[in-house]
């Protein structure tokens, strides 16, 4: 009986000495003060008036970590990244009193980043063109990395939590190399340098020029189709692919090549068109394609008729010549005015020349049934005209080396309706 009075004082105490002490301090110790990722660091809650606790609970960033009904509280907490943290306490307490205690722990971090890949977009940077920085770091105590980028006497700087970092520098308005100094850092004792140099090249104005064409208008199953290449770049060309009907033909690369002249032997095809494309590039990452198409068994046969005098005059011999890329010759014929004149496997021929328009031709016939022909018209003049013995005017009949006078008026010429005025 005795012994419950007594606990029955006590509370009547701790109910007067809350009532007359309602401002009930709450603290937070930290300890370590300034923790580094991965380190024990000790929170304790404490109040000034512990009697009668209900809850006491420490969270960290919002998240409960530890509760309990008596103080004083602790919890043992190991940093995994290194940042500012908000710990908050709370108790509560039969006499309904409720006190929150906050504060900011920041963890650092003491290990320096680590750069993997630092690389320059666009990989030939131009002269007053827009430059970026491609930063691959990483530092697996924080999330938050600070870049610095300085080229010559100008900096840039950005804080970002993405990866890679990326950095927009300074407008550079002259070409040349200028030295790049890098610095990542995740807090005022973890930094890690380094430094490269920057190149910067004058404008690449236009993407390469190509000019292709084949070795002849069509081929043969039995003959390589060969494509003649010219390509030009005003900066350097990087390489050049050639592709036929979508596969893989022809590929060669280029060191300090401004221009090139390639003669690209693509093989035999099948019977039929074809399509072919040239995929030019230059240094600077600029390309151009090119596309065209070829005919394999189909089309004329290639054939161009040449003659060595193109004005002769008559009994003149006249030399007929074939000039073609054909390989697969079967017989040439040879005709004038529709007439032929030399037929087999001889690429020219001889034609007296006689006086008169002519039209000079040739056919030209391949093993796989293909034809081609040309044409040249020309005209042999008459070097001896016709000798006149004798011809009236009216009713007077004139002879050779004769001569008559006539009255002014008309006459008419061999009974013709010509008239001639003397």
């Amino acid at each position: 009986m005795k012994k419950c009075a007594i606990i029955l004082s006590v509370l009547l105490f701790a109910l007067v000495s809350c009532q007359q002490r309602s401002d009930i301090s709450v603290s937070l110790s930290v300890d370590p003060p300034s923790p580094t990722p991965d380190s024990t660091v000790t929170i304790q809650l404490t109040a000034s008036f512990d009697v009668g606790i209900t809850l006491a609970a420490i969270s960290i960033d919002g998240k409960t970590v530890q509760s309990g009904d008596t103080l004083p509280l602790q919890y043992s907490w190991k940093p995994s990244e290194a940042k500012d943290y908000i710990v908050e306490g709370y108790i509560e307490n039969i006499f309904g009193q409720k006190k929150t205690k906050q504060t900011s722990i920041t963890v650092i971090d003491k290990t320096a980043p680590t750069i993997g890949q630092i690389r320059v977009i666009p990989t030939f940077p131009e002269i007053d063109s827009a430059i970026y920085l491609s930063i691959v770091a990483q530092d697996p105590e924080s999330r938050i990395l600070k870049a610095t980028a300085k080229v010559g006497s100008e900096s840039k700087q950005v804080q970002t939590i993405d990866n890679p970092i990326i950095i927009e520098l300074p407008i550079l308005r002259q070409e040349g190399e200028y030295p790049l100094d890098i610095v990542i850092s995740s807090g005022d004792f973890a930094k890690v340098a380094t430094s490269t140099m920057l190149t910067v090249y004058p404008n690449d104005l236009s993407p390469p020029t190509i000019d292709m064409n084949f070795q002849k208008s069509s081929f043969s199953t039995e003959e390589n189709v060969v494509l003649n290449i010219k390509i030009e770049d005003d900066t350097e060309i990087s390489s050049v692919l050639v592709e036929c009907d979508g596969a893989e033909k022809y590929v060669k690369s280029f060191t300090k090549t401004k221009s090139a002249d390639l003669s690209v032997n693509l093989g035999k095809f099948d019977l039929g068109f074809h399509s072919v494309s040239v995929i030019v590039k230059d240094i600077r990452g600029k390309s151009t394609i090119s596309s065209g198409a070829f005919a394999v068994g189909i089309g004329p046969a290639d054939v161009k008729l040449q003659i060595d005098n193109s004005n002769p005059s008559p009994a003149d011999l006249v030399e007929l010549s074939v000039q073609t890329d054909e390989t697969l010759v079967k017989q040439i014929t040879f005709y004038v005015d529709g007439t032929i004149i030399s037929q087999g496997t001889a690429f020219s021929c001889c034609w007296k020349a006689v006086s008169g328009r002519h039209v000079l031709s040739v056919s030209l016939e391949t093993t796989d049934g293909r034809i081609g022909t040309d044409c040249i018209q020309i005209d042999v003049q008459d070097n001896k005209p016709p000798k006149i013995d004798s011809f009236k005017i009216g009713n007077t009949q004139l002879k050779t080396d004769d001569f008559i006078s006539f009255s002014a008026g008309y006459y008419g010429i061999d009974s013709q309706s010509v008239m001639i005025q003397l």
